[in-house]
């Protein structure tokens, strides 16, 4: 089957891991999706600003004329501009507070703050997360980028990811997180609305099936699930239900039938 737009995650899809190593051909593959479709890059890296990782991939042979790189910091952007109070306390790293600060929040550390916004933060420690907990506990709003379990080191090895984090925070006070990347719904339904396709016009590239395949399965989207990444054999999937399973299962990007 033919589709007008493609949906592509990148690490352990596209590249290797944050270092964004290309895996083995995979750019003549990109370049040819993004002359000829409308392409989104989605990802839930809130290490790097979308113009960085832009640039990075054109250092590396990545044609990125007119494809979009979507992350959480961009649907998290519209949230805080609708926020009220202007403090916020971060447990994230130096792209995510720069992020929150752009937008005029004074990042604090008190226990009352009004607004407390998780992403990955691989030097927080217990006295970070405890005030954390204590200003949710105080009122604060809990917001989280991603729920992603693991993340893909560039060496390969796998790696707590922003979800754990959110666990913690929402298992010891009780509330949820509102959540901007994937594997929400409305993350992907950003998508749509810049590509302006509908749901069964677009498949889904990626290497973790709860956030690339069910996710984007359940609004009516085509998803094929590789197991080039985070997951090396298809019995991943027997945590999927039936319904949501996806479309492909293949073992790299550059094995694409376009």
């Amino acid at each position: 089957m033919k589709f007008k737009g493609y949906f592509l995650d990148l690490v352990g899809t596209i590249v290797k891991g944050k270092s964004f190593e290309p895996y083995e051909g995979v750019q003549s593959v990109f370049n040819e999706i993004a002359r000829n479709h409308k392409t989104l890059i989605i990802t839930n890296n809130t290490t790097h600003h979308p113009e960085t990782i832009e640039k990075t991939l054109r250092e590396k042979d990545f044609n990125t004329d007119g494809v979009t790189i979507l992350t959480p910091l961009t649907v998290l952007k519209k949230f805080l501009n609708e926020f009220s109070k202007k403090e916020c306390f971060v447990v994230g790293n130096e792209v995510l507070v720069e992020t929150v600060e752009s937008l005029g929040f004074e990042i604090t550390k008190k226990e009352d703050a009004p607004l407390v916004v998780v992403g990955l933060d691989t030097q927080f420690n217990y006295e970070k997360i405890r005030k954390a907990s204590s200003a949710i506990l105080n009122g604060a709003e809990l917001w989280g980028l991603h729920r992603n379990r693991l993340y893909l080191k560039a060496g390969g090895e796998l790696y707590p990811s922003v979800g754990a984090t959110i666990a913690f925070l929402e298992y010891a006070t009780g509330k949820t997180a509102r959540i901007f990347g994937k594997p929400e719904l409305d993350f992907y339904r950003t998508g749509l609305s810049i590509v302006g396709l509908a749901p069964e016009e677009v498949v889904v590239i990626g290497d973790d099936p709860f956030s690339e395949v069910e996710p984007p399965k359940r609004l009516g989207m085509h998803a094929i699930f590789l197991l080039c990444g985070k997951y090396k054999d298809r019995s991943i999937l027997e945590n999927i239900p039936e319904e949501f399973q996806p479309d492909t299962v293949l073992n790299k990007f550059v094995q694409l039938d376009l």
